[in-house]
């Protein structure tokens, strides 16, 4: 099956409200590929729009959904996530609105580890429930542990705008935020978010997968049972893709990736096996960045530091060609774009970047990280009055004195600046200013600049 034109089959037939075709190939696309974050999304939207068009009184959806409810207890009792999600999506297309069945999907999804398509969920969930900050810090932790600081900040942003006094999530957000200036956009300081890596406290902060406390016997009985189960069953999708996780975690990257590579010659899902092995390497990759950095902030030597530099040029480059290769099977996948627009972006690609970014835009996902960084090649560039303009629209769609606008507004101000528009560039400092002194140092910048 061409997924990406079952795809794009779907989204005309959204198009044309015919909700129940374009249901029904999202529903062959998200059962070949579980974590397809995109199609999930649009499913939940075919869901809400078919119940918007042809309502079904409640009594009646929730009695249609009951069978599926009771299959989804069982899953969850007999331990079969998988089961569960199905008859959990089942009973969103009864109850598209329904908090409680989007949130349990989500969870499932999480659970089996389709963190995309989790985070589509409870996305869908906090739209279709808007004062729900529940959806909103669900969404924050998948995006997390996918490494998608910015959008879990925002997620957090949302949550707290319901609930100011949401004391889980304005926990989440400070153990984000350190970082996410940085890498939403603090062009003179870090020139890659790769730079990031050497922080230790965001390589802490990242692993928001907390949910689920193990310790060192739970995990190594876990591995220990589901080897025994791949012995008797070498075919056992589900058990060797949580062997390779497993190893991953405790940093056994080539011994995971040899598990995946084991089950190429029956493998029935080429695609995610790729995805998946290719997801493996960067991770190695990023771990030896990070161990060698740590190193050279302990103990600074030149040698090291140009080891450093060709390690990170290489991780740039094995994320490069590793986000093409996907995108040459599915050039529709906006959030596929907006990966390889970061890869090219760190590795000062400025052009392809840009195109990627144009590109991932779209996505409503990424579309805020995507307009910053649009701004930030423009920058870089030179070409301010462009990046001022992405900028601003990025600024108009998050809250000004939240992290994000902070950083946005500041860099607004050193776009100016480098343009030599003083005056402009002093009041976008006067707004960070006004709502945090302490901001970067943006009181140098004020007083610098301050009419005299």
């Amino acid at each position: 099956m061409d997924l990406a034109q079952h795809l794009q089959k779907a989204r005309d037939a959204l198009l044309k409200r015919n909700f129940d075709y374009a249901g029904s190939l999202l529903l062959q696309i998200v059962t070949l590929k579980p974590d397809h974050g995109e199609a999930f999304a649009l499913l939940c939207e075919t869901f809400q729009r078919r119940a918007e068009r042809k309502p079904t009184p409640r009594w009646l959806a929730r009695l249609g959904a009951a069978p599926y409810q009771l299959s989804a207890s069982l899953a969850k009792l007999g331990r079969n996530p998988a089961g569960r999600v199905r008859a959990l999506t089942r009973c969103l297309r009864l109850e598209p609105t329904s908090e409680p069945v989007a949130m349990a999907l989500g969870e499932a999804l999480a659970e089996s580890g389709h963190m995309n398509s989790a985070v589509a969920t409870f996305r869908s969930c906090a739209t279709a429930n808007p004062r729900s900050s529940a959806a909103w810090k669900a969404a924050a932790t998948c995006h997390a542990r996918l490494k998608e600081v910015d959008q879990a900040l925002e997620s957090l942003e949302k949550a707290l705008q319901i609930n100011p006094k949401d004391a889980e999530a304005e926990r989440m957000r400070k153990n984000l935020t350190a970082d996410v200036t940085l890498q939403a956009g603090a062009y003179e300081n870090a020139q890659s978010s790769r730079d990031l890596i050497r922080d230790r406290n965001q390589a802490q902060q990242l692993e928001l997968d907390q949910r689920i406390h193990r310790t060192g016997d739970e995990i190594v009985s876990e591995l220990e049972e589901l080897k025994q189960q791949l012995d008797s069953d070498p075919k056992d999708r589900r058990a060797r893709r949580r062997i390779a996780k497993i190893l991953a975690r405790q940093g056994e990257f080539e011994e995971a990736i040899a598990v995946l590579e084991a089950s190429r010659s029956f493998e029935d899902q080429v695609a995610d096996l790729d995805d998946r092995v290719g997801d493996l390497r960067i991770e190695a990759q990023k771990a030896e960045v990070a161990q060698l950095a740590e190193l050279q902030e302990r103990s600074p030597h030149p040698d090291r530091a140009r080891d450093l530099e060709q390690l990170e040029k290489d991780l740039g480059g094995l994320e490069i060609s590793e986000y093409r290769r996907r995108l040459k099977d599915r050039p529709t996948e906006l959030g596929l774009w907006h990966a390889l627009g970061k890869a090219l972006q760190d590795a000062g690609e400025l052009d392809e970047a840009i195109e990627a970014f144009q590109r991932s835009v779209k996505d409503p996902k990424v579309r805020l990280d995507s307009l910053v960084r649009l701004g930030g090649c423009f920058h870089r560039k030179g070409l301010f009055d462009l990046a001022e303009k992405q900028l601003t629209a990025a600024l108009e769609e998050t809250s000004a004195t939240g992290e994000r606008g902070k950083a946005i507004l500041y860099n607004l101000g050193l776009v100016c600046e480098k343009a030599g528009r003083e005056e402009e560039a002093f009041r976008y400092y006067s707004r960070v200013y006004e709502v945090d002194i302490r901001y970067r140092d943006v009181a140098q910048r004020i007083e610098t600049l301050r009419p005299r």
